[in-house]
């Protein structure tokens, strides 16, 4: 796909790409959306009238004042909406499982071409060995009637399951009449794109990349990368500097 948009780039002449970023996002990146937040930011009249009905919550508006101004509002469904070979680096985290099975490897070789020679493609997803492994502990803590070994169980396996089964989508608003609308114009957790349509663990997610064509395929933290002035950008850990999303396998590969 030819370019659609500007590429935005820090003063080291880095160009970064962060795709399906949702709120969590670095404004010297250029950061993809399709979320109601990515609409809103550029589209003042819509965010009043969603305050005025209810939509936008005291919480909902500090998100919504946190998305990068620049940010391109598009359906990644359509292609990456930037010139192949473009940037240095291509991340996106907590997205590839929610695309089909069949439908992540063909987002994968579109990252892979908007990629210059040897940039970086950083991939986090939930960890599917992770999940499991504590899975199996909250069993074994539930056959020996350890103390709170019914909530871990519980907690547990919502954990593995409850996102690929729910209909209602998260932090819908409390206020009768918005969630009334917000349904309406969102549908449910399937139609908001919310719902997990595979699972990837180390091994998986590795044979995919390679399959592609990425080389030097390995596991990083959410603290390591090959990207230049990764900490600086705080992707995967909360402001306090511990990390964003526990669950999450970090992989990286270079073009």
């Amino acid at each position: 796909m030819s370019g659609r948009f500007p590429i935005k780039r820090r003063g080291n002449g880095q160009a970064l790409l962060n795709l399906a970023c949702g709120t969590k996002m670095h404004w010297e990146w250029n950061n993809v959306d399709f979320s109601p937040y990515a609409y809103l930011r550029h589209h003042k009249k819509a965010a009043d009238l969603a305050r005025k009905v209810g939509l936008i919550t005291p919480l909902r508006q500090e998100r919504l004042e946190q998305v990068d101004p620049d940010i391109v509002y598009w359906d990644l469904r359509k292609g990456i909406p930037f010139e192949p070979g473009s940037f240095d680096a291509v991340y996106h985290s907590h997205f590839l499982e929610h695309l089909d099975r069949d439908v992540g490897p063909i987002v994968l070789q579109q990252c892979y071409h908007a990629l210059k020679p040897g940039g970086v493609l950083r991939v986090v997803v939930p960890d599917l060995q992770y999940l499991t492994r504590q899975y199996l502990a909250a069993v074994e803590e539930r056959k020996q009637s350890r103390p709170q070994a019914t909530e871990k169980h519980s907690r547990a396996v919502d954990d593995l399951i409850d996102q690929m089964v729910r209909s209602d989508f998260s932090g819908k608003a409390a206020n009768p009449l918005a969630a009334r609308i917000e349904k309406f114009v969102r549908g449910n957790a399937a139609a908001a794109g919310e719902t997990h349509r595979w699972m990837y663990d180390e091994y998986s997610l590795r044979d995919l990349l390679e399959k592609i064509g990425f080389r030097d395929v390995h596991v990083e933290t959410c603290l390591t990368s090959r990207i230049a002035d990764w900490l600086s950008f705080k992707l995967d850990q909360n402001p306090d500097g511990s990390e964003y999303k526990p669950e999450s396998l970090y992989m990286e590969g270079l073009k």
